[in-house]
């Protein structure tokens, strides 16, 4: 009895020592407006390595294969890149991240990830190099990687700093399964990666289809998670991103409900988050860092 009495009050030491050390965020910040009319699905985000201010988003299912870079201070559209020898069957998210073979350089990784209304996902990350010229044109994948994983439907793509991309699954109730690709996946063109080992997400049980979003801090140590209520945060030191969502309570901080807001983003050096939604015309929100 003392013995589970003394294993409880450390974790609730734990707990508390977590919640005290965890960053506070700002209350939405409203700083743009994403007017442009072929923006109306925006289900993932994610900030630019080498493009200062600016991000990019893309469509969910049903739309061509392009993404949109706009403007992280206005909302604005600043390019339409298409994206070459690819298909929108149901893109979920994207992220930034080193490029395969070449992690100083910066790439783009997009999900077709999605179940496309209850009938699977055809498992697909495109990964292109970020272009130096930000303009409207096309793009050529430098990868396309096909993955196996028992789940249905994935909506959280997420790329840390070596690399590896993480997933989170989507399902009824929010504790879906966390899988990896590792980065050396990504050198065998033309293969299936087979995802043989998940954990499963510790993030108290919803009442919808969650989580919807997610990201990876540029330096691998904060991870966010998106669900229809909640944005919840991960401090993750040693970058064992399935451990740390498996077995870690995560901390709540600032969100807004939005009409579908499902994306979510770091901005590149770290000091807030941003989130919109799906829609047209939605509000482009920024959460600005105000303690470590």
């Amino acid at each position: 009895m003392c013995r589970r009495i003394l294993l409880s009050a450390l974790v609730t030491l734990s707990a508390i020592k977590s919640a005290l050390s965890a960053p506070i965020f700002s209350h939405a910040i409203q700083v743009g407006v994403v007017t442009d009319h072929n923006i109306d699905e925006a289900s993932g985000l994610a900030a630019s390595r080498i493009h200062p201010s600016v991000l990019y988003t893309h469509n969910d299912k049903g739309d061509s294969s392009r993404i949109f870079a706009i403007d992280a201070d206005s909302g604005n559209l600043l390019a339409e890149l298409n994206i070459n020898n690819a298909r929108n069957y149901d893109w979920e998210d994207i992220a930034i991240g080193g490029c395969p073979g070449a992690l100083t350089k910066s790439c783009i990784y997009i999900g077709d990830t999605g179940d496309h209304g209850g009938d699977g996902s055809v498992k697909n990350i495109y990964v292109v190099e970020e272009p130096a010229l930000l303009r409207s044109g096309d793009l050529d994948p430098i990868v396309t990687l096909h993955y196996s994983w028992d789940v249905l439907d994935t909506e959280t793509v997420m790329v840390d700093p070596s690399g590896n991309v993480i997933l989170v699954s989507k399902v009824h109730g929010g504790q879906g399964k966390v899988g990896m690709i590792p980065a050396s996946a990504f050198a065998a063109a033309g293969t299936t990666y087979q995802i043989s080992h998940s954990t499963a997400l510790r993030i108290p049980p919803t009442t919808h289809n969650d989580p919807v979003g997610g990201d990876i801090s540029a330096n691998g140590k904060e991870v966010l998670l998106r669900t229809h209520d909640s944005l919840y945060y991960w401090r993750v030191d040693d970058m064992d991103y399935l451990r740390a969502l498996s077995t870690t309570d995560p901390i709540v901080v600032s969100h807004i409900k939005e009409h579908q807001g499902e994306a979510v983003a770091w901005d590149a050096l770290g000091n807030g988050y941003f989130t919109c939604s799906e829609g047209h015309n939605q509000p482009l929100y920024y959460f600005r860092r105000s303690s470590n």
